[in-house]
């Protein structure tokens, strides 16, 4: 047990000890997670919604209740007066409004077509866009129990009348929470945020105190050097991995319907390519600002590209060949297969064989650079 490789392991978590980075690397993942899950959600609940009833009859009072009885809308301010919708919107005190305009009930009555209006700052696009989805479903729900109450007067007088109906059945994510698709792309960004950032610091810091000189002296190969400083991370990586894993099932309720060693094992993979990236910055880095720098620079574009906030269908095309280069985005099919689809390893493969090159590719490019004469 006198392998180079297990003197530099142990001088690396005696570091981590001392700089007590261990609290930063555990602990600081767990707060990553439950924070980002909370926030990065496309869930559109509690929109600011202004009634403006000018018909003041039953059926319009129906409609109106409608948006008070959902999660998804607050109506906080109701009015007749249509003049109160711009001067509440110059306030920001409302996001939406529905107005019902006069009329409302007898174009009901006579069977006529009844029109109202909606009315969503769209300042916020995503939030207008969620919005007025949910209002239409809201209004044709309406709409359907009108013409329900129609088609009820019909049978009795002409019998059972023909109708179409429409079952939903979603896979994977049956009640539709952006949670259980967001939470399994923050543990990738995690990962790829603690292995980049600490590996290339770590190489770094040892070139600004001098301690690199000293390894240099001895007759430890330039990949023993590596591997010893590496270690540490991947093992501390793969222990993140499980905590969040563990803490997104407990708080979320986000369900693994995957082999849980198969995604430690494809998250390896991934880990040892992050790690490759981060010794490779350290080369190129004099100082640890720089070292920061360039972590962003590679961190922000796999985070854009890698499909965890925008569907990459729907980029240009210029950028959807981009993606192609960017590791993150396999590790995202990875991690959302096997927590929500139960993928296994054969439908898995084409992805697992991109991250193999990309971190063969990044690691052996590493050690290359990181040669004696460099420092």
């Amino acid at each position: 047990m006198n392998s180079p490789i297990l003197h530099v392991l142990k001088k690396e978590f005696i570091e981590i000890r001392r700089s007590r980075l261990i609290g930063l690397l555990v602990v600081a993942p767990i707060i990553q997670v439950i924070v980002f899950g909370y926030v990065a959600t496309t869930d559109i609940k509690h929109v600011q919604t202004l009634i403006c009833d000018e018909d003041s009859t039953r059926e319009s009072r129906r409609l109106a209740e409608k948006f008070y009885h959902t999660e998804y809308f607050d109506a906080s301010y109701f009015t007749h007066e249509p003049s109160e919708i711009q001067r509440r919107f110059t306030a920001n005190r409302e996001t939406m409004a529905l107005r019902i305009p006069k009329g409302f009930s007898k174009g009901i009555k006579k069977v006529e077509p009844v029109k109202v209006q909606v009315i969503i700052d769209g300042t916020d696009s995503s939030l207008a866009s969620v919005a007025l989805s949910r209002t239409a479903a809201i209004i044709r729900e309406y709409s359907d129990e009108v013409f329900g109450l129609r088609v009820e007067e019909m049978k009795k007088a002409l019998g059972a009348l023909p109708e179409v109906g429409m079952e939903e059945r979603v896979w994977y994510n049956p009640d539709l929470k952006s949670a259980k698709t967001m939470v399994p792309g923050v543990i990738g960004l995690i990962l790829v945020l603690v292995t980049l950032v600490i590996t290339s610091i770590s190489l770094v810091r040892e070139k600004e105190s001098g301690n690199i000189e000293q390894l240099l002296v001895t007759p430890i190969k330039p990949y023993e050097i590596v591997a010893g400083k590496v270690l540490p991370y991947v093992i501390i990586g793969l222990l993140d991995i499980v905590l969040v894993t563990v803490l997104s099932m407990l708080v979320f309720g986000l369900p693994c319907r995957g082999n849980f060693a198969l995604l430690v094992l494809l998250s390896l993979i991934m880990v040892v390519g992050n790690l490759g990236v981060g010794i490779l910055i350290s080369t190129v880095s004099s100082t640890q600002q720089q070292a920061i720098f360039s972590d962003l620079f590679y961190f922000l574009p796999n985070m854009l590209l890698s499909g965890f906030i925008f569907p990459i269908k729907n980029m240009p095309e210029v950028l959807q060949l981009l993606t192609y280069i960017v590791p993150l985005r396999y590790y995202m099919v990875i991690i959302r297969g096997v927590f929500l689809k139960g993928l296994g390893f054969w439908e898995l493969l084409p992805q697992t064989l991109a991250l193999l090159v990309f971190g063969a590719a990044i690691f052996s490019f590493a050690i290359l650079r990181f040669r004696k004469k460099l420092f």
